[in-house]
């Protein structure tokens, strides 16, 4: 049976005190105490905050679990698995999965114990109980945004950008390529022997000629489609089936909006 340890500390800083040798040595005397042949101990100076994936310790341990070279792992804290409980009991269920033993000393978890599993099962509903208390917080505040008039949902529309501050504001070159594709839109619109695919064509071939871009390659028409759609252009916000005025400036009038959508 092969076993390997983890042991954790946040900061480089933290690495010479007695965290990480505190950790260590309560690793191998559990080893020791229950017979485990400890093959090595994983060394992580890095965040927990840090997702799983991103974790060069943690990855080690799901490579070897994986590929059936890790029977057991020991650590001196579940916490040590991740940034959070939720983030630990994942990593749990992953071993689970794996028929990889996991023991956690401080907490006397042993994932092979029937008590355990248990005490797991429990923490995995507060866990969860705790991640949607947290999802709920989020979305009230988001819609509190939204409904104050500020966008709190995707990507930045074409045409905006974000200051040094985070904030929303128009970017000059791009709004200057939204101002002409709503008119050069509705101008195409009024040569009534073009079909909407004809107006289209011709409006990617103008925005060619004059080598405009859309974020560093060629205009598509489906971008044009998304812009001359999009009502944030002229000061209104969509989100979850609901509409509001926002508080940036706008690029386009909302009559302009109108007549190229009316066409």
């Amino acid at each position: 049976m092969k076993s390997y340890g983890l042991a954790r500390v946040s900061t480089i800083g933290q690495k010479e005190n007695t965290s990480l040798s505190f950790q260590k040595k309560r690793i191998y005397d559990y080893a020791t105490l229950f017979d485990l042949n400890v093959v090595d101990i994983i060394i992580e100076t890095e965040s927990g905050a840090k997702s799983t994936d991103n974790r060069s310790g943690l990855s080690k341990l799901k490579l070897l679990v994986k590929e059936g070279e890790c029977n057991t792992i020991i650590v001196n804290k579940i916490d040590r698995l991740g940034r959070s409980l939720l983030n630990g009991l994942l990593f749990l269920k992953y071993c689970e999965e794996h028929s990889t033993r996991v023991v956690s000393i401080a907490e006397n978890i042993d994932t092979n114990n029937s008590q355990s599993k248990l005490l797991i099962n429990i923490l995995w509903s507060i866990a969860e109980h705790e991640r949607d208390m947290i999802k709920s917080r989020l979305e009230d505040g988001r819609q509190k945004r939204f409904n104050d008039g500020y966008k709190c949902y995707g990507q930045t529309s074409f045409g905006y950008k974000k200051n040094h501050k985070g904030e929303i504001v128009v970017s000059e070159s791009e709004s200057k390529i939204v101002k002409y594709i709503f008119k050069r839109y509705l101008t195409l619109s009024k040569m009534k022997h073009l079909t909407k695919t004809k107006r289209t064509q011709k409006l990617l071939k103008s925005l060619k000629l004059k080598g405009y871009k859309f974020r560093g390659k060629d205009f598509s028409w489906w971008n044009i489609k998304d812009i001359i759609s999009n009502s944030f252009y002229y000061g209104l916000m969509k989100w979850k089936g609901s509409e509001t005025k926002h508080n940036y400036e706008t690029i386009v009038s909302k009559r302009l909006y109108n007549l190229v959508n009316a066409v």
